[in-house]
């Protein structure tokens, strides 16, 4: 394989393999898969984003745009997004309202940002919590099984504070879920913070 760097590699998580979903999770995850969505956007391709962190940039799509010579908002004119503040708004959004979203769009993309973290509210029983993410997952997966490309994207480790309406901190047992979408997205990007800067390592994708 050729040698790649971060924003190639970033570029090649949003082709996952039919019926996969690919992953961009770690330090910096959501800024550069904004970035890299500006090449699809600038090819005329619509795009739908679920935003679970309230991560969604509209400056890190548009200024990558027009680093390539695009209009900004132009690219932007091509991306529908909407927000979920807890773990059922996003099964809704993610099971009921993004296929017909996706179809009214034309889209074959759809952007995930921060799915793990809305069930980081202890005020969620943990079975409940569970419940709703394997109908999230899902809703994903029946969406990529028919075409549509899969992106996750977000942390790869339960946010420090429990959720926008929680008080206190994420409960431990909801790291499972970071863990598990690291180990199902395929390909997967991961980012670090270290020392000497930001460091990344791509798995899957063959």
């Amino acid at each position: 394989m050729p040698s790649l760097d971060m924003e190639r590699a970033s570029s090649l998580c949003l082709s996952p393999p039919p019926g996969k979903m690919a992953g961009i999770f770690g330090d910096g995850a959501c800024g550069l898969a904004l970035r890299a969505l500006a090449v699809p956007l600038l090819r005329a391709e619509a795009v739908v984003a679920v935003d679970g962190a309230n991560r969604f940039d509209p400056y890190e799509i548009s200024g990558a745009a027009r680093a390539r010579g695009g209009d900004g908002r132009e690219a932007l004119s091509r991306i529908r997004v909407s927000r979920a503040f807890t773990c059922h708004q996003m099964e809704a959004l993610l099971s009921r309202r993004l296929p017909g979203a996706l179809s009214r769009f034309d889209a074959r993309l759809a952007l995930v940002l921060g799915l793990p973290e809305t069930f980081a509210d202890a005020d969620v029983p943990y079975a409940e919590a569970c419940r709703v993410f394997r109908n999230c997952l899902s809703a994903l997966r029946r969406l990529a099984r028919r075409g549509t490309r899969v992106v996750l994207v977000g942390k790869g480790e339960p946010p420090a504070e429990g959720g926008r309406y929680a008080v206190g901190p994420a409960p431990a047992d909801r790291a499972g879920f970071f863990r598990y979408l690291v180990r199902t997205a395929d390909p997967v990007l991961l980012l670090r913070r270290a020392e000497g800067g930001l460091t990344w390592e791509l798995r899957g994708g063959s």
